[in-house]
C-alpha cells in the first residue's frame, strides 16, 4: 500500500503511534478507502489487538491531552492539545441476539473487527508498526470490491442485525458515485419487507438521516431511498415530496439568502433541511413522533406545515401591520424556507424578515402607566393599534400616537 498519499503531519503521527506499541496496531475503515480513492479523510480509527483505553490514556499523558473512554466497548478519543481527535478501539468481534439489537462484543483480532464492518470497502486496514508500516490488511476482498466501484456487505444477515446498513449502502454509493451489488439490493429489500425497521429506534434513524442531508448528492440520495421505498417502511404515512429536488434547491437558496441578509439571526439549517423531506401536516406530526424529534425541531416542521395556509390569507394590497400579525408567529426557519417557493408572496415575507419584525414599538405599557391608565385588557389593543400604526406608516412618534389614541399628554 502506498503510504507516500498519507499527508505528512499525518503520516508521522500513525508512526509514531506504530512505535509507542508492542501489539499489532492498525488504521482501519474510512481512513484507509479514502486514502485508496485519492479522497481526504483525516478521521482516524485505530484498532489495537489488546487494552485500547489503556494504550489510549498512555498516549493522552504523553501528549497532554484529553481522554473520553467507554469501558464496556472498550473505546477512546483521545484529544490532543492541537484539537485533533484519534479514536481507538479494542479489536472485537460482535454477535446479535436479534433484529437491530445492539451488538454483544468479544474481544478478538484484526481478522475478527474487519470481519463485524459494514461493507467490504470498509473492512480495510494499515498496519502500523514499525516492521510493516503500511502494509494493507484485506480478508474480505475489500480492495476488489474499491476498484470496482461496488457496495457489498460481507454476509447475507447484515441488514437483518443492523439495519441502518441500508441507509449507509446508499449514501455511500451516491457519493461515491458507486453500485449496490445486485444480491445486496435483493437483502435490502427482503430486510425492509420483514419489517426490521420497526425495530430500529427513532434516534438512530434520524442520525443516518442527518448524514444523508449532509452529504454533496442529497437529491439522488434520496430518489434511491425512495426506490427502496424507505420512507414509507419508517413511517405508513412519510411520503416525501415529488418535486423534492426543486424544494431541495430551493432550500439552499434560502439558506443562502439567509446568511447573506439575516447574518445576525440564528437560523437553524438542519430544521430547513428535514423540511425539505416533509410535506402534509398530518404527515409531518406522524414522522416526528415516529423518529422523536426534539419538541424545537418538530416545531419548526410543524409550523412550516401551517405556513402556506396563513400566507393565503395575504395579497399583494396588504398593509405592513397584517403581514406583521400573521407571521409574527412563524419560526425564522419556516419562514425562510418558504421564501423561494412562493414568488406571489416573496416580497412580503422578505419585508418581515428584513423590516418589520426588527421594528421596535414607539411605546410601551409603562408609557401607557405613566399617562395615568390603569393596566388591562384594555392595554393590549390600545399598543397594537399604536404599534400598527407605526408599521403602516401613520404615525412616527409617540406624540402622534398619543392623538391617534386620544390620549390627553401634557408634555
Amino acid at each position: 500500500m502506498n503510504d507516500s498519499k498519507i499527508p505528512p503531519q499525518i503520516h508521522d503521527l500513525l508512526q509514531e503511534i506504530g512505535k509507542e506499541v508492542h501489539q499489532p496496531i492498525y488504521v482501519v475503515g474510512g481512513f484507509v478507502r479514502d486514502l485508496l480513492l485519492r479522497r481526504e479523510n483525516l478521521d482516524l480509527d485505530i484498532v489495537i489487538e489488546g487494552d485500547a483505553i489503556a494504550f489510549a490514556q498512555y498516549l493522552t499523558d504523553k501528549w497532554d491531552g484529553r481522554l473520553q473512554s467507554h469501558r464496556k466497548f472498550g473505546t477512546a478519543t483521545v484529544t490532543r492539545p492541537d484539537g485533533f481527535k484519534i479514536d481507538f478501539v479494542s479489536a472485537r468481534s460482535e454477535t446479535y441476539e436479534h433484529p437491530a439489537a445492539l451488538p454483544l462484543v468479544r474481544w478478538g483480532t484484526i481478522e475478527d473487527d474487519l470481519y463485524r464492518r459494514d461493507f467490504s470497502m470498509n473492512a480495510l486496514a494499515m498496519d502500523l508498526n514499525p516492521d510493516s508500516f503500511g502494509a494493507l490488511v484485506d480478508c474480505t476482498d475489500g480492495l476488489k470490491d474499491l476498484r470496482a466501484g461496488n457496495i457489498r456487505v460481507l454476509h447475507n444477515q447484515s441488514f437483518i442485525h443492523d439495519p441502518t446498513r441500508i441507509f449507509r449502502a446508499i449514501r455511500y454509493e451516491q457519493r461515491y458515485g458507486f453500485q449496490i451489488v445486485e444480491n445486496d439490493q435483493t437483502l435490502i429489500r427482503e430486510a425492509i419487507c420483514q419489517g426490521v425497521l420497526e425495530f430500529v429506534s427513532g434516534q438512530r434513524i434520524r442520525n443516518e438521516i442527518d448524514c444523508i442531508l449532509a452529504e454533496e448528492t442529497v437529491p439522488r440520495t434520496v430518489q434511491r431511498l425512495r426506490e427502496f421505498d424507505l420512507f414509507r417502511a419508517i413511517q405508513p404515512k412519510w411520503s416525501v415530496p415529488v418535486d423534492f429536488t426543486t424544494r431541495w434547491n430551493a432550500a439552499r437558496k434560502a439558506i443562502d439568502w439567509a446568511s447573506k441578509y439575516l447574518s445576525e439571526d440564528k437560523i437553524n439549517i438542519d430544521a430547513m433541511l428535514w423540511m425539505t423531506l416533509l410535506g402534509c401536516l398530518h404527515a409531518t406530526e406522524a414522522v416526528s413522533n415516529r423518529l422523536g424529534l426534539e419538541n424545537q425541531l418538530r416545531s419548526k416542521l410543524i409550523a412550516k406545515g401551517r405556513l402556506c395556509k396563513t400566507l393565503d390569507k395575504l395579497n399583494p394590497d396588504s398593509k405592513p401591520s397584517e403581514v406583521y400579525m400573521l407571521l409574527k408567529p412563524y419560526p425564522l426557519e419556516a419562514l425562510v424556507f418558504t421564501l423561494m417557493q412562493v414568488d406571489w408572496q416573496t416580497e412580503n415575507i422578505k419585508n418581515y424578515l428584513i423590516k418589520l419584525r426588527r421594528v421596535q414599538p414607539l411605546i410601551s405599557g409603562d408609557d401607557l402607566i405613566q399617562l395615568g391608565l390603569k393596566p388591562g385588557r384594555c392595554f393590549t389593543d390600545l399598543l397594537w393599534k399604536a404599534f400598527s400604526a407605526q408599521l403602516d406608516g401613520k404615525v412616527f412618534t409617540k406624540q402622534e400616537i398619543y392623538q391617534l389614541l386620544r390620549i390627553k399628554d401634557e408634555i
